[in-house]
């Protein structure tokens, strides 16, 4: 509640930034999608090529290239990775295999048993 006409939650002090760090907060986010437009506009061009210094090159960009060329040589193995490659690779090929040994077996035993005739067997066609 207000006591008198004051209120207790300023939504403008929130962050406990003043109007002029706010105003400030705000250029930069301008000057920041203003580059970006500039970027977009410039990565789009498709006559880029054509022009001299055709090339464009941004710091932020090539920093980030070189990280994905390099990131093998930088990968410190942890048991967490480990358990994630297990999970992803390990575990699916093991459970594939299992279900397939397993239902070729479950076929292979009503064929010898003689539950399923010659003439009703799906793959009779294949050797």
């Amino acid at each position: 509640m207000s006591q008198g006409n004051q209120r207790l939650w300023d939504p403008w002090k929130m962050y406990d930034a003043k109007p002029e760090e706010l105003r400030a907060m705000k250029e930069r986010a301008k000057m920041r999608e203003a580059l970006k437009a500039e970027w977009t506009k410039k990565y789009t061009n498709p006559y880029k090529s054509s022009h001299p210094g055709g090339f464009l090159h941004d710091p932020a960009v090539q920093r980030f290239m070189s990280l994905k060329a390099t990131q093998v040589e930088h990968f410190k193995g942890t048991f967490r990775s480990a358990v994630i490659a297990f999970c992803l690779f390990a575990v699916p090929v093991g459970l594939l295999t299992w279900g397939t040994i397993r239902n070729r077996d479950y076929k292979e035993n009503l064929y010898r048993n003689g539950k399923v005739m010659y003439k009703d067997r799906p793959d009779r066609f294949c050797y």
